[in-house]
């Protein structure tokens, strides 16, 4: 997220569901999505959109393992094993280091939460009634709009009549620097850049021009920005670039702005985490320019 004034510049981006091509080993398929994971939480990315990758089309469980186990970074500690206690491909998990966003909050005793604190609950329902656990040493009781029972929900904790209650919040009422990702899966890129004016709309390829951080390109992302919309960053496959991806969609790919923003790399390749992270980072370090 860059600040200019008062507008908040945030990119989501969107990556094919071809992200694990070539990675056999099962803990290093974990590690790559925690990679990823890390770097959307790093930079604070609030929108991660995974579409089909019709060129080399990955099994459906190798797509079900990348969106489930985001999902699961994502979650705060104290929901994952109820959440996710079942999935055997979750077996090396135990073994990356904790994410810790700011909504990955410690699991505390009622007594030491705070009136209006915010966290990640999921819903539980008993008899008519319907409650959240939010990491404490009991559940609370729910009065929002939500009657889905293992909805993960955000909540807003307060004191009321001696009991504690839990209502929903919105992610624009959260008082926090970030509050995690959302991913969403797209059977074609062409659904997901439909989503965004052109102008926002940034591809990244080896062969386009290079990337320059001057005034005139932080002059066009002022201008650009808006309270009610994102940039979008498109990567390509470990195996086909965007050009490659375009055409098989029949997507004109020269209607969109595309850079290069690794030019003169030292390695015969850069691979598609290190780009997202790379890129994230120069993104990010424009609020310094």
């Amino acid at each position: 997220m860059i600040i200019f004034s008062n507008i908040k510049i945030k990119f989501d981006i969107a990556i094919p569901d071809s992200f694990l091509y070539g990675i056999t080993s099962e803990i290093d398929r974990t590690f790559k999505v925690f990679q990823l994971s890390r770097a959307l939480s790093i930079f604070r990315v609030e929108n991660i959109f995974i579409f089909h990758d019709k060129l080399i089309n990955p099994k459906n469980e190798e797509i079900k393992f990348i969106i489930t186990l985001l999902e699961y970074l994502d979650t705060p500690q104290y929901l994952r094993k109820k959440i996710y206690s079942r999935l055997d491909f979750l077996k090396y998990v135990g073994k990356l280091h904790p994410i810790r966003s700011p909504h990955h909050k410690d699991k505390i005793s009622l007594e030491n939460i705070k009136n209006g604190e915010t966290r990640v609950g999921f819903l539980e329902q008993k008899d008519n009634k319907f409650f959240v656990d939010v990491g404490l040493d009991s559940l609370i009781n729910y009065q929002g709009k939500f009657k889905q029972q293992g909805k993960k929900i955000d909540v807003k904790l307060l004191k009321k009549n001696n009991f504690m209650i839990a209502i929903d919040v919105n992610r624009e009422e959260i008082n926090e620097i970030y509050w995690g990702y959302k991913v969403s899966y797209f059977s074609s890129i062409y659904e997901i850049l439909n989503k965004y004016q052109r102008s926002k709309i940034i591809l990244t390829s080896r062969f386009s021009e290079n990337f320059k951080n001057d005034s005139h390109f932080l002059s066009k992302l002022k201008n650009d920005a808006n309270f009610e919309s994102s940039f979008l960053l498109v990567f390509g496959s470990p195996k086909f670039g965007l050009k490659e991806i375009f055409n098989k969609e029949k997507i004109p790919i020269s209607n969109y702005q595309s850079f290069n923003f690794f030019p003169s790399q030292g390695t015969q390749t850069v691979r598609l985490e290190e780009s997202i992270f790379g890129i994230l980072a120069i993104m990010n370090n424009l609020s310094n320019s």
